[in-house]
Parts: C-alpha cells; structure tokens; sequence
C-alpha cells in the first residue's frame, strides 16, 4: 500500500511537471504569436531588454491590441446605432408623408362631396323656385327679384 502511494505521488508529480512544461510552451508561444503580429515600433522599446522587460512589453502590447479590438467593436456598434437611427428617422418622414397625403385626400373628398351637395342643392332650389312661379302667378319672382336670387346662388358655387 505505501509502494502504491509513492508510485501515485510519483506520477502526480510528473503530471504535474509536464502540465508546468506544457503551459510554459503554450504561452511562450502566445506570446511569440503576439511579437510577430504586432508592427515594430521603435517609441515602445526598452533600453534593458532582460528576461522581465520582455514578458511586460509582450503583455503590454497585448494588453493594447486586446484595447484596440474594444475600441473598434465599440466604433462598429456606434456606426450600426447610427445607421439604425438614420432608418428610423426615414421611416418616420414616410409614415408622416403617407399621413399627410392620406389627410389631403379625404380633405379632397370631403371637399367634392360638399360641391356635389351644393350642385345637388342648387339644382332643388332652381327646380323648387321654377315650380313656386308656376303654382303663383303674382309672385315676387314676376317683380325683377328673381335675376337677382338667381345670380346670387348661381355665383357663390360657380
């Protein structure tokens, strides 16, 4: 039983050691990706280039590439908001214009309407004053009045 516990450490360890080796490569090689990827700019090199002035100038420079992804997916989102509120601006000048249009249109009819009453109205009144000089002899019409109430209602509807 304490074989079989010293050979579990054992292997433990040496699971241990290669995870610790793996990891290291791994990152190594992040950051070997993140050098060759980035332009070379001679404002960001450090006089002292040790062991320790490497590692924080590659994980300053990813920290700066992963701002400047931010800032651009920022600057994506800001443009679609625009558009999306530029097409809504639109949308609301055609829904106005279709109400506007819509409103002159049943003014329009409305308007005709009220001519064809008028017309209608007229031609009952004309009709009506033709059958009241008949049925009267001596009206006021036989008087000269009735040119007058003609032009009068013949001009306001003209």
């Amino acid at each position: 039983a304490d074989r079989l516990e010293v050979k579990k450490r054992q292997q433990e360890m040496q699971r241990r050691e290669m995870f610790l080796e793996d990891q290291y490569y791994k990152t190594d090689e992040l950051l070997n990706r993140l050098d060759f990827s980035l332009p070379k700019s001679d404002s960001c090199q450090i006089a002292n280039s040790g062991p320790e002035s490497t590692a924080w100038t590659r994980s300053h420079t990813y920290k700066q590439t992963l701002q400047e992804d931010e800032n651009r997916r920022l600057e994506e989102m800001k443009q679609e908001q625009r558009r999306k509120a530029e097409l809504m601006e639109f949308k609301q000048k055609q829904e106005e214009e279709a109400r506007t249009r819509a409103h002159q249109n049943e003014q329009r009819s409305y308007l005709r309407s009220l001519f064809i009453f008028c017309c209608i109205l007229r031609v009952n009144n004309a009709f009506l004053d033709q059958l009241q000089k008949k049925t009267q002899p001596n009206s006021i019409y036989q008087l000269g009045y009735s040119r007058s109430l003609d032009y009068l209602s013949n001009s306001t509807w003209v």
